[in-house]
C-alpha cells in the first residue's frame, strides 16, 4: 500500500464485531509504545547497517491517537506509525481480549495489544522501508511485499537475544486464534493468487472478498511460511536485496 503499508494496518479490524469483554489496565512500569517502537526501530536499522546497509533516512516512529488498531509504515511520510491499547475503543480492546484468551504465552489483553501490535509486527514495517529505500515497492506484487516483509520481520527477530529471539513461540502465540477461521481461498484457486487479485481493493479501504477478517488469514499465514523458510532468507540476504536505489 501506498499509504498504509503493511500487516498491522487494519489487521483483526474483522475481529471487533465478533467478540465482547473487558480489557486489562494499563501496567504503569511498562516502556511507552514510542519507546518500544524506537528501540526496535534503532536495533534494526543498527543490524542492516552492520549488514553493510547505506540508509539514505531512518524512518520517525509516532503513535498516532486513533481509537482503532492501525499499525503501518507510511511512505509519504516515512514513518512506522503505532497505535496505544489506551486510546483503543471498547469493540478493539474486546477483539484483543478475546484473542489474548487464545494465545499460548498467556498474556493479558494489553499485553497480548503490545506483543503484537508495538512489538512483533514493528520489523514487518520497517521491511517496508526497506523495500521503500530500494525504490522496489513500486513493482512488487501485493503478496511479494508483504511476505518478504514477514520474512525481514521473523529474520531480525531471530537476531535477538532472549524471549524476543524465540519466534516460534512468538508466532505461535500470535497465529492460534485464526486455527478455526476457515481458507478464504475459493476452490481452484491459489492463495497468491486470490490475494493479488484483491490487495489493491483492500489496501484502498473498498469492501471486497478480501477484508479485514480474512487479511489476518493471509497475514498469519505469511507469518509461518517466513518462519518455516527462514534458513533460506537471513537478514543480511534480505537487506541486500533492498539496496538503496
Amino acid at each position: 500500500m501506498q499509504r498504509t503499508c503493511g500487516a498491522g494496518a487494519r489487521m483483526l479490524a474483522g475481529l471487533v464485531t465478533l467478540f465482547a469483554s473487558v480489557g486489562a489496565s494499563p501496567a504503569v512500569s511498562t516502556p511507552t509504545v514510542k519507546q518500544i517502537g524506537e528501540s526496535i526501530r534503532d536495533r534494526f536499522v543498527r543490524a542492516a547497517r552492520d549488514c553493510g546497509a547505506t540508509l539514505p533516512f531512518v524512518p520517525a516512529v509516532v503513535v498516532d491517537p486513533t481509537k482503532t488498531i492501525d499499525v503501518h509504515y507510511s511512505y509519504d511520510d516515512r514513518t512506522i506509525h503505532l497505535t496505544d491499547w489506551t486510546n483503543l475503543d471498547a469493540d478493539s480492546r474486546a477483539a484483543i481480549t478475546a484473542w489474548a484468551a487464545k494465545g499460548t504465552l498467556g498474556l493479558p489483553p494489553e499485553g497480548m495489544y503490545r506483543e503484537m501490535f508495538d512489538s512483533f509486527i514493528a520489523p514487518h514495517e520497517l521491511g517496508h522501508y526497506l523495500q521503500d529505500v530500494a525504490k522496489r515497492w513500486r513493482g512488487m506484487s501485493g503478496w511479494d511485499a508483504e511476505l518478504e516483509a514477514n520474512r525481514i520481520g521473523i529474520a531480525f527477530w531471530s537476531l535477538q537475544p532472549g524471549p524476543e529471539g524465540r519466534v516460534e513461540a512468538r508466532v505461535e502465540n500470535i497465529t492460534r486464534f485464526l486455527d478455526d477461521v476457515p481458507s478464504p481461498v475459493p476452490a481452484g484457486d491459489t492463495a497468491e493468487a486470490f490475494f493479488n487479485r484483491n490487495y489493491a481493493a483492500f489496501s484502498r479501504g473498498e469492501e471486497g472478498p478480501l477484508n479485514a477478517m480474512n487479511y489476518s488469514w493471509f497475514q498469519a499465514l505469511m507469518f509461518k511460511t517466513a518462519l518455516r523458510e527462514r534458513g533460506d532468507h537471513p537478514f543480511c540476504k534480505l537487506v541486500a536485496l533492498n539496496k538503496a536505489a
